[in-house]
């Protein structure tokens, strides 16, 4: 008899125990948001969430009326047994009749629109109870937008309305971090957001995790944010299979930080990782498991720099406490300025060049040892790299490692190795793969900044794409966002870069320590990669990772132009030959990361012999002589 006993306890607790386990791995759709797409970028993941359920019966569950039978179409062309919308509110959530009819099915979809709503009409209620046991059985839970925000172990409820992603940046104790944990709990330790990119809500998840690290200093919590039209198939090993146009993001907190409730928000070291369509994520272990294939051209050599940027100051006052002879550079259309040349202070109007007494311009010049830069229009850009002209002399000034350099307002993009000239032109730019970069001064090299951080939340997805894809797109090591009244400083420390930074909100820095990238499966500017830090900065000094930092001299950026490559000039080197599409008369050379030329040939071919011999990194440079159009390839011989 007790031997009896104690199998049906084994037993009992053997069944608890695999119950337990199976609800905690339940397998998992995470839609990020946006339309569904019959025949488009829905079809595999919905149809994967269709064959986890084991009796294909999906149930479409919102607390609002149905106006459209579509999704429940679409679900049964994918496969499903049976489909049907359910309106679930908080009267249908306590209703026994309808929770029994919920019985014959084991897929639960949500729909999206409010979080707030779903989480409490649910929680605590009969039809809460149901789902808990219906995951116990095997059940598969989906959702999309507000629907996948109530997936994870921690639900950001949105009690007090939606928390913007500039709500962090100014205080870590505003009303709308609203949080609970109470809930369905199938993927735990986990907190997610949607519309990710699209509502460039990186910096609100970042804020989000460490508010709740405030309060729960011991967890550690990882971060999931799913783009609009993307999806997360989560499998019952917690492995994730990204599906769709966009990325899923992962985020995770640096285990040594310092977070203020009281102020906005300090934070360094975030690590995200991306993962694009077919790409996958082992959540257990927290690391990427799909290998990125698309090299970074990478040059470690930057020239040192002390450059501090002023977002909404007054340039007056800092001509005031400057005792070193100073240049001051403005555009007279841009800029009334009331100071005239003296001895300590030389006056440059870029519009109004200086045609006499130019050695008299020199010699200042030379003795100058700091340069104030006011807003100047990005049509005289290219004036600064013309080596014959007087702004060539002023750009050397300002790029030489021995002077110091004040930029101000507008003319801060400007002064980064490239920027985003429609980044707040053109609020779908970075959707349609049509941002547009420039080249900038270069007095920061492998640097891209941006100012007026998050002040029209119409242009978050391209300010999202400038934070992420523009590290390797355009072969930048580090984007600044800043916000309004802010200033920073970048100083050369021990070969790293040291910045200090003061402002009323936070600013944002991502820095980049991926070598290889994966574009995304679509012409969003969107990109897969295994490792970006992110710095959130407010009245506090940091240090970025160690480069080769050397005086400013001739470089590789100096060689080498990044100007937009065509489909006319795309090139392909395979078996000592370089292949054209068409015959066009080219200049073509071969340099190394140094910036030495190896070959140097013109030709008009289509197919030209170009043995390498190196079997380091080399670069291939070929200009257009009739459009001067330039297209770099990275390569390495395997010899």
């Amino acid at each position: 008899m007790r031997q009896n006993y104690y199998l049906l306890l084994a037993v009992l607790v053997s069944s608890l125990f695999s119950s337990c386990l199976f609800a905690q791995n339940s397998p998992l759709l995470l839609v990020g948001g946006g339309s569904e797409e019959n025949g488009g970028w829905s079809d595999e993941p919905y149809q994967w969430f269709v064959g986890q359920s084991m009796n294909k019966k999906i149930a479409i569950i919102s607390y609002a009326e149905v106006e459209s039978d579509w999704l429940s179409n679409y679900f049964i062309s994918l496969g499903a047994e049976e489909a049907k919308d359910f309106k679930i509110d908080q009267t249908g959530a306590e209703d026994t009749q309808l929770i029994a009819e919920l019985e014959a099915y084991d897929g639960f979809f949500f729909k999206g629109g409010d979080q707030n709503r779903y989480y409490n009409f649910y929680n605590n209620s009969a039809f809460k109870s149901f789902l808990l046991d219906k995951i116990d059985e095997g059940a598969v839970l989906g959702g999309t937008s507000a629907g996948m925000a109530i997936l994870s172990s921690i639900v950001y409820t949105a009690d007090n309305g939606s928390l913007y992603p500039e709500d962090g940046l100014s205080s870590m104790d505003v009303r709308y971090f609203t949080f609970a944990d109470d809930f369905l709990n199938v993927l735990p330790n986990t907190m997610v957001d949607t519309h990710f990119a699209e509502r460039g809500r990186m910096p609100r998840l970042v804020s989000m995790l460490a508010y709740w690290n405030i309060h729960q200093p011991n967890q550690n919590v990882l971060g999931i944010g799913v783009d609009d039209r993307t999806a997360l198939c989560i499998d019952e090993n917690r492995i994730g299979t990204v599906h769709g146009t966009g990325a899923v993001t992962f985020i995770e907190l640096n285990s040594s930080h310092n977070i203020d409730k009281d102020y906005p928000l300090q934070l360094s070291n975030t690590s995200l990782i991306s993962c694009v369509n077919g790409q996958q994520f082992d959540i257990n272990k927290k690391e990427k498991t799909s290998t990125d294939s698309v090299d970074k051209l990478y040059n470690s050599n930057i020239s040192s720099s002390n450059v501090t940027l002023y977002n909404g100051a007054n340039y007056l006052s800092i001509l005031e406490g400057l005792t070193s002879k100073t240049l001051l550079v403005y555009d007279g259309i841009k800029t009334t300025v009331d100071k005239t040349s003296d001895d300590q202070l030389l006056v440059l109007d870029v519009r109004n060049l200086p045609t006499t007494n130019l050695e008299d311009f020199r010699s200042q010049l030379m003795a100058t040892e700091e340069v104030v830069l006011l807003p100047i229009d990005s049509s005289l850009l290219d004036d600064f790299k013309e080596e014959n002209s007087i702004l060539h002399l002023v750009w050397k000034a300002m790029k030489s490692s021995e002077t110091k350099v004040h930029v101000f307002d507008d003319a801060i993009p400007f002064v980064g190795e490239k920027y985003a000239s429609n980044v707040y032109s053109k609020d779908n730019a970075a959707y349609t793969g049509t941002l547009t970069y420039k080249d900038g001064l270069g007095l920061l090299e492998k640097v891209m900044i941006m100012t007026d951080l998050f002040s029209n939340s119409d242009y978050n997805e391209n300010t999202t794409a400038v934070f992420q894809e523009a590290l390797f797109s355009q072969d930048i090591n580090w984007c600044v966002g800043l916000t309004d009244k802010s200033e920073l400083q970048f100083e050369v420390i021990d070969n790293q870069w040291n910045l200090t930074y003061t402002g009323e909100k936070s600013s944002i820095i991502t820095e980049n320590y991926s070598d290889v990238y994966t574009t995304a499966d679509s012409k969003r500017a969107i990109v897969g990669f295994p490792d970006v830090r992110t710095h959130v900065m407010y009245n506090n000094t940091i240090s970025l990772r160690e480069v080769n930092f050397q005086k400013y001299e001739p470089s590789f950026d100096d060689i080498i132009s990044s100007l937009p490559s065509s489909d006319t000039s795309s090139i392909l080197w395979k078996h000592d030959q370089l292949f054209f599409q068409h015959r066009a008369n080219r200049n073509i050379q071969l340099i190394d990361l140094q910036g030495r030329v190896y070959l140097n040939i013109t030709t008009d071919q289509e197919i030209v012999d170009f043995p390498i011999q190196s079997v380091s990194p080399m670069i291939i440079r070929v200009t257009n002589l009739s459009s001067r159009e330039q297209t770099t390839l990275k390569i390495q011989s395997t010899k």
